[in-house]
């Protein structure tokens, strides 16, 4: 590349293509540069200045042959620059595979071209054009190089307008300023030591062979002031993995994402756009990127569409909080986002009260409020009611979400949600009207082709019978656990399911029971038995006056209490298990299920009067109490509502469990 000597050019062999020539005599040609700097007066740092901390690398072309990339990684190289082009059609027959093998090896990667300036109309353009569409330079590369080392017979000003031809053509396509490699005397001599191209930006690499750190001639006055960038050091080098001799460099400084090539990118945004130099979005599906060089200052513009408001910047223009304007130091990679948001209004109406709240966001609403949300935000609006009301139901951006007091919307504009309160009836978890069945698992062992099955403490499915005995057919098996029978209300024992095997069909008798209408209830205990490790009982037949009720159906029952100080009466019911159900019968125009979200909480069914109405997920983070879950517009008359546990957990959680903490009635 450029010559640290101060012959103005080079002679090259015949045949030879852009081959580094190394100085014959080298003793006489440093002397010639020593009296050279002597001669022009060229300021030396001073003797006693400390070295600069500096990177090591290096830079290779097709002469440096077939490189081995995983032992330069091995040594102190942590980037390389390497030739990517020459002309106007030239490629380094070797760029890709040491860009591929450099990359993979995590040495950071630069590309620099070979200018060969011509007085031909639109020659600087189309070398730089050549070099972008072969360097393809990308964000994380060292900032791409213009090595100039001849001037193709250009005098001193048309070369320099060349070379900024050249530079700018390449930062119109990338958005990034190149850097120029030169050698001290070749500036002076055949650029007339211009200083426009450190003044406008563009940073230096310099070719000074032969002497230490103290002693680099800096062109240009010292590059206006603002000194090397690079330094090639020597022609010399030599490094493991690379056979022939290598050119060395040094970055000045340690850091060496103040020489990468920066990017900052924009998010999609909705409810505005953003501008500035170079970038130009906005609308749910456009995002924008540019690369620019590290250390530039980036200025953007947020402006919101009617109607919507600018809120604040995330990422890289965080700091400029809710200011529409924000300037962003690029360096690495960076992102930002305009954030837009709308009103959401909420007002409620009807006969009895309560209260909106929004999660996320601090709305909670009893007559009306208005809150600013950010654009494609979810919001969960949830109807509390007083406890002398129920849920009406929703209209405005909510309509339809009935029978439901949830809603959710998402913010694409101004929106306007109303609820309805009524008057109403509140019912506890076993309340007049209810009833509580088991799951069912089917299973052609069973006598009946299924049994029944929980295995919650407390939970029991209890079965009316005539006659002076009686026998419970339960289902032994390795997930089964302890339960208890009681008679009319006496217990008459324990039992153990847990067996190796699977079995159906196991007979507890009682007989001496005298004449007459009795019950007997089957109680899950919540406990393995000894040896076992499930807690299941499963009910498999009811046996009485010399009928066999194979797959019985209870007359009642009930699921697992739980206690929770936050519960509506302390208490609540849950089960697991697929096909549960917990029933209301009520009259009145509409009713809610009071539930309880949760981690542990999943899918639950929602039946009216026989008719699938919806599913529901009730997954939450963190436990809620006293969700309601809600039917209307009825007609004023008997109905009946029953909650089934699907047994499948929600998109976002692990749990199948489903709750009741009691009944509303309107």
């Amino acid at each position: 590349m450029g010559s640290p000597t101060p012959t103005p050019f080079k002679a090259r062999p015949s045949g030879v293509d852009d081959q580094r020539v190394r100085p014959a005599r080298a003793a006489s040609l440093i002397l010639a540069a020593v009296v050279l700097a002597a001669l022009i007066q060229v300021p030396a740092f001073p003797a006693a200045a400390a070295p600069p901390p500096m990177l090591n690398g290096i830079d290779v072309s097709r002469w440096q042959g077939s490189v081995d990339w995983a032992k330069v990684r091995t040594t102190t190289v942590r980037f390389v620059i390497m030739r990517a082009t020459k002309g106007k059609a030239y490629v380094d027959e070797t760029f890709a595979a040491n860009q591929a093998g450099a990359t993979a090896n995590h040495i950071v990667v630069g590309a620099y071209h070979r200018a060969t300036p011509s007085a031909a109309s639109g020659d600087a353009v189309a070398e730089a054009d050549h070099f972008v569409a072969v360097a393809r330079n990308a964000p994380g590369d060292l900032v791409p190089s213009l090595d100039i080392e001849e001037t193709g017979g250009l005098a001193p000003v048309k070369l320099q307008a060349w070379v900024r031809t050249w530079l700018e053509r390449v930062r119109s396509r990338i958005g990034v300023r190149p850097m120029v490699y030169t050698s001290p005397y070749f500036w002076r001599v055949a650029m007339g030591d211009s200083q426009w191209f450190a003044q406008n930006g563009y940073e230096v690499w310099v070719a000074h062979w032969g002497v230490g750190v103290n002693g680099i001639d800096v062109p240009a006055v010292s590059w206006s002031g603002r000194d090397w960038t690079f330094w090639q050091y020597t022609s010399r080098g030599r490094v493991k993995g690379i056979a022939p001799a290598v050119d060395r460099d040094h970055l000045h400084g340690t850091n060496l994402k103040r020489a990468e090539i920066a990017r900052l990118s924009v998010t999609p945004t909705g409810g505005g756009t953003v501008s500035g130099n170079r970038i130009s979005c906005g609308g749910s599906a456009v995002a924008c990127t540019r690369l620019a060089n590290p250390g530039d200052v980036l200025t953007l513009t947020a402006t919101p569409d009617p109607g919507a408001t600018f809120l604040h910047w995330t990422g890289a223009c965080a700091a400029a909080g809710s200011s529409p304007v924000c300037a962003a130091t690029a360096i690495g990679s960076r992102g930002t986002s305009a954030v837009f948001g709308y009103p959401v209004r909420v007002s409620v109406s009807g006969t009895g009260a309560g209260r909106v709240a929004s999660s996320p966001g601090a709305a909670s609403c009893s007559s009306s409020c208005s809150t600013l949300y950010a654009y494609g935000r979810q919001i969960t609006l949830t109807a509390h009611p007083d406890s002398a009301s129920g849920f009406g139901g929703w209209s405005g951006a909510c309509a339809g979400a009935d029978p439901n007091p949830t809603c959710t919307v998402t913010v694409t504009g101004p929106t306007s949600v109303d609820v309805r309160f009524d008057a109403a009836v509140e019912l506890a978890e076993a309340g007049a009207g209810t009833r509580y069945a088991w799951g069912r698992h089917a299973d052609p062992r069973a006598l009946g082709g299924s049994y029944l099955v929980d295995h919650r403490a407390g939970a029991s499915a209890t079965f009316g019978f005539t006659g002076g005995g009686v026998t419970v057919y339960t289902v032994d098996g390795p997930s089964m656990g302890r339960g208890r029978i009681t008679i009319d209300g006496v217990p008459r024992g324990t039992f153990n399911g847990y067996a190796h095997l699977f079995r159906t069909d196991v007979a507890h008798v009682f007989s001496h029971l005298g004449g007459g209408r009795h019950t007997v209830t089957v109680a899950a205990l919540g406990t393995a038995g000894q040896a076992g490790h499930g807690t299941q009982v499963g009910i498999d037949a009811i046996r009485a006056a010399g009928s066999l009720r194979p797959s019985p159906v209870p007359g009642s029952g009930s699921w697992g209490p739980v206690s929770a100080a936050s519960a509506t009466d302390g208490t609540f019911v849950v089960s697991d298990v697929a096909g549960s159900s917990a029933q209301l019968h009520f009259h009145g125009t509409g009713a809610s299920w009071i539930t309880v979200r949760g981690p542990g909480m999943g899918r639950a069914q929602i039946w009216v009067d026989g008719k699938l109405v919806r599913t529901v997920g009730l997954y939450a983070r963190h436990t809620i109490f006293g969700v309601p879950i809600t039917v209307t517009g009825l007609a004023d008359r008997s109905h009946a509502i029953r909650v089934v546990v699907v047994g499948a957990h929600g998109a976002s959680g692990t749990g199948t469990a489903v709750a009741v903490d009691g009944w509303i009635v309107r």
